[in-house]
């Protein structure tokens, strides 16, 4: 998985502004077996980058190509200053089929020259057709900060395409940028292979050694046909973007956007705020923007799929193409069962809270551990102990968010990815069997550090704070957001049935007096609790209290 380590929490790496939309994506088998050779430009210039012109209209990426969105708002404002001042750029490689161009290597130089030509960093016309009226506001902020550098060194295409005849009125720079619009251009060189596996291999080559591919993203590339890969690809997107489903029939279809966007909103709504996080309205999933990697883990790991790993990297992937859309429907079927056990309004939801479930203590979400409790989850459930778990429920919860440097030290010491989740899974699993058999969470501490298994965590030993004790935040600590998650904890919303933390993606109303015994609707009868807890576990509870 594609990771880094800020301050010590472990987060996805940063994303870029996505560009995706300026080239269209079709299958490189259109049109296969017509030659171009060094027939096609072998100069591409602002001239053929125009929208009405033939060069620009058949201008297409690989449907397997990577997302085109590695770039910074920076590195686009410098690669328009690079062809407006006629400096170095690499050419870009191209390969004909058909009436299309394929761009098999320079996505990003000619996306981000597009980008400023059309005025779209990701929420203009285009992006907006391929991703729907609603732009994700990572990409939103992206695309407006891109914009603002851009007005602010360069000028807007429009503007310097238009001041031609006015250019003498400019500055030096200025004018000699609007002289270079119609003399500069970018290299175009052309794979002469006939066949599509012939370019298709050039990309591959080209862009795993000039630029290597993360190795989860390639292994998406190469088995883009599975269920797996256009699920994953789905899901990152809410069901927009890009159809790589759209050669299943119109039912498959129509499911697969359903699903996705279900498992988007409950992964990744409400977004993140930018900045420290000084509030516990947190997304499940963290950010979910340029989430692929963590995704497409989460669909093998729901769906038992065999793949690679950091564990086993001689292990071959068993990801076959799904030839009608079922398979991939059957996938999103199961991710959705599962989220929905984790988060939602769904009756059989858990509801648990991401910032004790699957944040660090310094506000960074972690996949790792949204995985291994999604295993966990599973487990309980086909072992029925959700009634068991909600019973222990405020311990665990109490006893998980005093422990959370535990989270980081597994993670450091084993690595990311698959190397710290089975870690994270046994030993939660672990705590969880203790607090099911009716242990406090002094003894459960006690047990963990007598434990042979666990005894490179006994290093520390949390300090408990009975359930809702006023606690106060650390002054100097490292993290803003440690300190106010401290004040905030104690302090945040329980479910009136089970007492454990609510989030706001997983809450409904129950009657504190239930109509039948006269009760009505007037807020003071009304309670927040968890969905499971309203569906199941309070007639449990009241069963076994009588």
């Amino acid at each position: 998985m594609n990771a880094q380590k800020v301050g010590g929490a472990v987060g996805m790496a940063a994303a870029g502004v996505n560009l995706d939309a300026i080239i269209p994506r079709a299958d490189l088998a259109v049109g296969e077996g017509m030659v171009s050779g060094v027939q096609g430009e072998e100069r591409v210039g602002i001239a053929h980058l125009r929208e009405r012109e033939f060069f620009a209209r058949a201008l297409r990426k690989p449907d397997f190509q990577r997302e085109t969105q590695q770039w910074s708002p920076v590195k686009i404002v410098d690669l328009v200053a690079s062809f407006l001042d006629r400096r170095l750029i690499p050419a870009v490689i191209l390969w004909r089929a058909g009436d299309l161009n394929f761009v098999v290597d320079g996505a990003h130089r000619l996306s981000a020259l597009l980008a400023w030509m059309y005025d779209d960093y990701g929420d203009g016309a285009r992006s907006q057709k391929l991703f729907g009226p609603y732009i994700p506001p990572e990409q939103d902020a992206l695309a407006k900060k891109t914009r603002r550098l851009i007005e602010k060194s360069i000028g807007r295409f429009k503007d310097l395409d238009e001041d031609y005849e006015h250019r003498g009125e400019k500055s030096p720079l200025l004018q000699q940028r609007i002289n270079n619009l119609s003399v500069s251009w970018l290299v175009a060189q052309w794979v002469p292979s006939s066949t599509k596996d012939g370019a298709e291999d050039s990309f591959f080559k080209i862009n795993g050694a000039a630029t290597p591919l993360e190795a989860t993203e390639k292994r998406i590339l190469e088995s883009r046909g599975s269920a797996a890969a256009i699920a994953a690809r789905a899901i990152a997107h809410g069901g927009k973007g890009h159809a790589y489903w759209g050669h299943f029939s119109d039912g498959y279809q129509a499911e697969i956007v359903e699903r996705s966007a279900m498992i988007y909103g409950l992964l990744y709504k409400p977004p993140l705020p930018d900045g420290p996080i000084d509030t516990l309205d947190v997304p499940v999933a963290g950010k979910g923007y340029s989430q692929l990697p963590f995704v497409f883990d989460l669909v093998n790991a729901i769906n038992d799929t065999k793949v690679r790993d950091s564990t086993n990297k001689n292990a071959k992937d068993k990801l076959l193409p799904d030839e009608d859309g079922s398979e991939t429907a059957k996938y999103l079927s199961q991710v959705c069962d599962s989220v929905s056990r984790v988060t939602g309004k769904d009756p059989g939801s858990l509801g648990l809270h991401p910032i004790i479930y699957f944040y660090t203590k310094g506000g960074m979400f972690s996949p790792w551990a949204y995985l291994a409790w999604s295993r966990i989850i599973e487990e309980i459930w086909t072992k029925r102990q959700f009634n068991e778990f909600c019973a222990c429920r405020p311990e665990l919860e109490n006893y998980l968010w005093n422990d959370k440097w535990a989270m980081t030290e597994i993670i450091h010491k084993n690595g990311s990815g698959a190397r710290s989740t089975p870690v994270l899974f046994r030993y939660w699993r672990y705590i969880l069997d203790l607090f099911l058999s009716g242990k406090t969470c002094e003894e459960v501490s006690t047990a963990v550090n007598a434990d042979a298994t666990w005894k490179f965590l006994a290093i520390k030993t949390p300090v408990f704070r009975p359930s809702g004790e006023d606690s106060k935040p650390r002054f100097g600590s490292k993290s803003v957001t440690a300190a106010v998650w401290e004040m905030a904890i104690p302090g945040a919303p329980r479910c009136e049935v089970c007492n454990g933390f609510w989030h706001r993606n997983s809450f409904t109303n129950d009657h504190r007096q239930a109509r039948r015994d006269g009760g009505d609707a007037r807020p003071s009868n009304l309670g927040l609790i968890h969905p499971y807890c309203n569906s199941a576990y309070k007639d449990f509870k009241a069963r076994a209290a009588s």
